[in-house]
């Protein structure tokens, strides 16, 4: 009597997946380069150089630690790609079809950029400088996410789940194909990062971080990321952007400063005026 087809036919081998076993050691050794707060130069008016020269972007013990986490985040959506991918392929209702398309837009340059690029033309035409600078800022923010994460996507060349849905651990670098990290999800979470940081109203980062997580979730809904490619995209674009944007402050609050300075020591008076720029 032969057996039904099928039941001794051996499983599939599930091996753990190649980003799990490069991201995790990273994680693990994260904290290993974690500097203390006050190690960087003009920390210390007196022992270090002025506190103008210090750079602009810095990287500080609360920079390691969102890497040391979205190391692990990103290493543990890696076990877990084939199951996460199954799940999101099955919420194929019309609904779901419909908010799909409806969020995608949201993480692509090509909407993201005109907008962007609407709003600080608006600011200047209306003579609003305030909507032109923060539009300006949101703008170099995005962008740069969209930079940092094409270079990834280059250099990694993972392939995407559409064109190969059974293997997850599919590398070929400088090959063209692009899945990780996902571009739209880091757009998607450096404009929410730069819109919140533009803002001191309190429902933006309701709506506009829920906003990005749909837009991450549409890429593995239709086929075309893994959901560690969103995690890491999710990750990658809210850091760059929050680095590039908070470094774009400080500039424009060193630019143009003007120091009025008196001694009045030695029984003389003296006057200088300091220029930054």
């Amino acid at each position: 009597m032969s057996p039904e087809p099928g039941v001794l036919a051996p499983a599939r081998p599930r091996h753990p997946p190649t980003l799990a076993f490069i991201l995790l050691p990273l994680a693990l050794g994260a904290s290993a380069i974690v500097a203390p707060a006050a190690t960087c130069a003009g920390d210390d008016p007196g022992t270090g150089p002025a506190r103008s020269e210090r750079p602009l972007v810095r990287l500080t013990r609360s920079d390691a630690w969102f890497g040391f986490a979205t190391a692990l985040g990103v290493g543990a959506a890696a076990f877990a790609d084939h199951d996460l991918h199954r799940r999101a392929r099955a919420t194929d209702g019309d609904g779901a079809r419909r908010l799909a398309r409806a969020v995608q837009p949201l993480g692509a340059p090509e909407v993201v950029a005109p907008v962007l690029l609407l709003s600080y033309l608006a600011g200047r035409a209306l003579d609003r400088p305030a909507l032109a600078a923060a539009s300006e800022r949101v703008g170099i923010s995005v962008a740069v996410a969209g930079v940092a994460t094409g270079a990834l996507k280059l250099a990694i060349g993972r392939v995407r789940p559409e064109d190969s849905a059974a293997e997850s651990d599919s590398y070929q670098p400088f090959s063209g194909h692009a899945s990780f990290p996902s571009g739209h999800a880091a757009l998607a979470f450096a404009t929410a990062t730069a819109l919140d940081r533009e803002t001191r109203a309190r429902w933006v980062p309701w709506v506009a971080y829920p906003t990005a997580a749909l837009v991450g979730w549409s890429r593995a809904r239709d086929d075309k990321h893994w959901a560690s490619d969103v995690v890491a995209g999710a990750a990658l674009g809210a850091w760059t952007a929050a680095k590039t944007h908070d470094a774009l402050r400080e500039r424009a609050r060193r630019s143009g400063r003007v120091g009025l300075f008196l001694d009045g020591g030695s029984g003389t008076v003296r006057a200088a005026v300091r220029l930054s720029f």
